[in-house]
């Protein structure tokens, strides 16, 4: 009733409905009428021959539903069955709209009922289903619209300070110590729009004297008189610190996570090919030797401000993830996957010198707690805790040194994602378990630790390493077979003798067609069950030997057990009742055959002007 009555409203309001919402109206127009009048017609307050005037308005309502729906696309010249077909409408409801149409009798009231909640059912799925979706789409729009807006801009404006930050640092690298000085005009004007905008953001003075300062996110920056490469370094890198902090955003903290490390891995200098790497060789060094352990020293300094801040925020191990995946994407180059290795093994082995620093600190402490000594100052622990690992350990003078009070990512110590990268191995990956197994919980025994890597490399094609393994000569010595070194030849032989044998066995006196038997599970009939007065005397779907009765087969249940009886008075069908759970919100229609709607091109993007400044950068870096 309610949805007939908004129907009317709309009807007063617009008198030319779309054909969706005119043939609703209609058909809960007509089962309203039929529920208020069937109940009197039955208890004898209305007259028998109102039931004649249902049947002529159910038959009106069906004529009109088809003949709306047969003039909608492009099926105007087609027949009435033809586009019933089409929009899978049964094709008795149109042997209905005929009957009734071109007939001498109208059909039965119940056939119309029935055919009403059909349509009805129809008009649920292929119209307002749709038209829900659409209402949605159009409150959501705007919304959608924000979201996507401030998800691009976030992209891009962390992009752009990536590409930003890589340029004033090549230009640092290159020699470049002034922001005037640049060649690259859109560069400065750049960095002086980011000065001003610090400057009027975040601008203060110390009390003691008159020198000018900028306090950004708990760190001060001295403002010099000349505006140099490296105070713009550090404001963009406060930019890209702010922009990870930020609470305001639509966007997630773990959206901006996996933002900045696509931003990183498609820059040109993060993962950069042989021509742009030799911008970070060092001196005396013609080419760069990527089969190390760890990235070039001169490449790690370069990133080190960009791994600290990722590692401050948290975000280390989605890179680390991210890497892997380059690593086993067997499309990717030969050399970006070494890259993505060589990234992960250094921040790794970043991670060892962490854990030995903590624990000698941990060490330390204890020591001067207990004998009552003052603790130093944590600048010079930090120094001291570093020369004593690089003396004690010096593969590791090279890598990063992280912030002592920093914590190790937990992934690094579950077996559970050493055994997966174990079970997934290939030639770059396999660099990688030799750091890892340093973190790894339950620990392994050394023994263990060298067979696993031996395996490894036999595994991956590489080198055996005898060195480390000389005492264990039964291991060394050992020859490892191969395909060829199996005589295969007296296996065969068995296998021809064994034929032979089962062969000699199942042989029978009776004819077969050509002496084979292909299956040793078959088994022939007896002489007694072949006689053909046997088979005579067998009922069809019976064997000789069964039982000549169905008497013992139970009775197929039905699968969906009717509430009523058969023979179903017309009057107990209600009009409009629906089955919900028969209901799908989705069409099952082609509506673009039927519309022809075309598909919208899509528009190109311009690039943008930090491609420019970027690839200007790298040229100049590399001269």
């Amino acid at each position: 009733m309610k949805a007939y009555e908004a129907l009317l409203a709309w009807k007063a309001r617009m008198p030319k409905l779309p054909v969706g919402v005119d043939c609703t109206l209609s058909i809960l127009q007509v089962c309203l009428r039929d529920r208020e009048w069937t109940s009197k017609i039955d208890n004898g307050e209305l007259p028998m021959y109102c039931e004649n005037d249902l049947s002529l308005i159910y038959s009106t309502t069906i004529m009109r539903f088809l003949n709306h729906f047969c003039n909608i696309g492009h099926t105007k010249q087609t027949s009435l069955f033809q586009i019933a077909k089409h929009l899978r409408i049964p094709e008795w409801i149109v042997s209905l709209r005929h009957q009734a149409a071109h007939g001498c009798e109208l059909p039965s009231i119940g056939v119309l009922r029935i055919a009403i909640n059909i349509l009805l059912h129809w008009l649920h799925d292929e119209y307002w289903a749709a038209e829900a979706r659409m209402i949605e789409k159009c409150y959501m729009k705007e919304a959608n619209m924000l979201e996507e807006k401030e998800e691009l801009e976030e992209i891009q404006a962390f992009t752009d300070l990536i590409e930003l930050w890589t340029a004033v640092s090549l230009y640092i690298d290159a020699g470049y110590k002034l922001v005037s000085n640049l060649p690259e005009v859109q560069l400065r004007e750049v960095l002086q729009d980011l000065w001003i905008y610090m400057l009027s953001q975040y601008y203060g003075k110390t009390a003691d004297n008159d020198d000018k300062y900028i306090f950004i996110h708990g760190k001060t920056l001295k403002i010099n008189k000349e505006y140099n490469l490296k105070d713009a370094k550090a404001l963009l890198l406060s930019e890209i610190s702010m922009h990870l902090t930020e609470s305001k955003s639509l966007i997630t903290i773990p959206k901006k996570s996996d933002i900045i490390c696509n931003v990183l891995l498609k820059n040109e200098a993060f993962l950069p090919n042989i021509d742009v790497m030799q911008i970070f060789q060092q001196k005396g060094k013609k080419n760069i030797d990527l089969n190390k352990k760890i990235l070039p020293p001169d490449m790690l300094r370069f990133w080190k401000d960009i791994i600290f801040l990722l590692h401050n925020k948290k975000i280390l191990d989605i890179l680390i993830s991210k890497l892997l995946s380059i690593i086993n994407q067997e499309q990717e180059s030969k050399e970006r996957r070494t890259l993505a290795t060589l990234w992960i093994s250094s921040i790794i082995y970043s991670f060892i010198q962490l854990d030995l620093a903590q624990n000698i600190s941990h060490t330390m402490e204890y020591k001067q707690t207990k004998e009552g000594i003052k603790l130093v100052a944590k600048s010079v622990l930090n120094q001291h805790l570093k020369e004593f690992v690089h003396h004690n350990h010096p593969y590791l003078r090279n890598v990063l040194w992280l912030d002592i009070s920093s914590t190790i990512p937990y992934f690094l110590t579950d077996i559970n994602f050493l055994s997966k990268l174990l079970l997934h191995i290939n030639e770059f990956s396999a660099r990688l378990i030799e750091p890892i197994l340093k973190f790894v919980s339950p620990k392994i025994e050394v023994q263990t630790t060298k067979h696993l890597l031996n395996l490894l490399k036999i595994y991956t094609f590489q080198k055996y390493n005898n060195e480390d393994n000389r005492s264990n000569n039964d291991i060394c010595e050992q020859k490892i077979f191969t395909i060829e070194d199996f005589d295969a030849s007296s296996i065969r032989n068995d296998a021809k003798i064994y034929k032979k044998q089962c062969a000699a066995k199942t042989k029978d006196t009776y004819l077969l067609t050509d002496q084979i038997i292909r299956n040793l599970h078959w088994k022939p009939a007896s002489f007694d069950t072949l006689l053909p007065h046997q088979w005579i005397e067998c009922p069809i779907g019976l064997l000789p030997w069964q039982m000549d009765s169905l008497k013992s087969l139970e009775p197929l249940e039905e699968l969906n057990p009717s509430k009523h009886p058969v023979s179903i008075l017309d009057s107990q069908i209600i009009a409009g009742i629906i089955n919900r759970k028969s209901l799908k919100m989705q069409s099952r229609i082609k509506w673009e055959k039927v519309l022809r709607k075309k598909r919208r091109m899509e528009r190109k993007h311009n690039r943008d002007i930090t491609d420019i400044i970027m690839n200007r950068a790298l040229e100049i870096a590399k001269k």
